[in-house]
C-alpha cells in the first residue's frame, strides 16, 4: 500500500492545481466585460487651432427659432469655443435684430463641473430691454439651444446680467432657474 500512499497527496495536490487555475479563469472572465459589449473608445481626431469648426446656431426668425450653420474658430476648450458659439448668434445678421438680442451683448460664458453653462449678458445701452414674452422667451433658448445642441458638455444654462444673478432681462420670464434645450421652439 506504500504506492497509495503517494499517490493520494499527488492527486490532492493535481486537484489543488486544477482549482487554482480554474478560480484565476472564472475571475478573469468575470472582470473583464464580455467582447460584445467592450466600449470602443472613439479614434483620436487631430485638428489646428484657429481652423474653422461648423456649428449650428439656434436663430430666432418669425417667433420660432431656425437651426442655421455658422463656422467659428476652433478654440482650444469648450468654454472658448462656447463663447464663439454665441459670438457667433449676437454677429448673424438675423439673430442680432433679434427683439432681445438687438439690446444685449456677450460679456463671457463660463462653464462649471455640474455641465451647468453662464451666459454673461450686458444692456448695449444702459437702459431697459423691452420684448414681449414670448420675444423674450425665443431669444432665451436661441443662446440655450445654440449651446446645448454643440456641446454634450453643456446640460443646463443659468443668465447673469453685468456678472449677477437677475430675475429678468425683459420683464417676463424668470432667470432664477436653470434652463435646457427645448427643440420644441424649432421650426421644422
Amino acid at each position: 500500500m506504500p504506492g497509495k500512499n503517494r499517490l493520494l497527496p499527488i492527486l490532492a495536490l493535481a486537484l489543488v492545481a486544477v482549482l487554482c487555475v480554474g478560480a484565476l479563469l472564472w475571475w478573469r472572465l468575470r472582470a473583464s466585460p464580455p467582447a460584445t459589449n467592450a466600449v470602443q473608445q472613439p479614434a483620436t481626431v487631430t485638428f489646428r487651432l484657429n481652423e474653422p469648426l461648423v456649428i449650428t446656431l439656434s436663430v430666432p426668425v418669425d417667433g420660432l427659432l431656425a437651426a442655421v450653420q455658422a463656422q467659428v474658430t476652433r478654440q482650444p476648450d469648450t468654454q472658448s469655443l462656447a463663447r464663439e458659439a454665441l459670438a457667433a448668434l449676437f454677429a448673424d445678421p438675423i439673430g442680432s435684430q433679434a427683439p432681445v438680442l438687438k439690446d444685449l451683448r456677450l460679456r463671457g460664458v463660463y462653464l462649471d463641473s455640474a455641465g451647468t453653462g453662464y451666459i454673461d449678458l450686458a444692456p448695449v445701452e444702459q437702459r431697459e430691454v423691452r420684448a414681449s414674452v414670448w420675444e423674450e422667451l425665443i431669444a432665451l433658448y436661441a443662446m440655450v439651444n445654440t449651446l446645448s445642441q454643440n456641446f454634450e458638455e453643456i446640460r443646463q444654462v443659468r443668465f447673469l446680467v453685468d456678472g449677477r444673478e437677475v430675475q429678468t432681462l425683459a420683464g417676463h420670464i424668470e432667470l432664477s432657474r436653470k434652463f435646457t434645450k427645448r427643440m420644441d421652439l424649432v421650426k421644422q
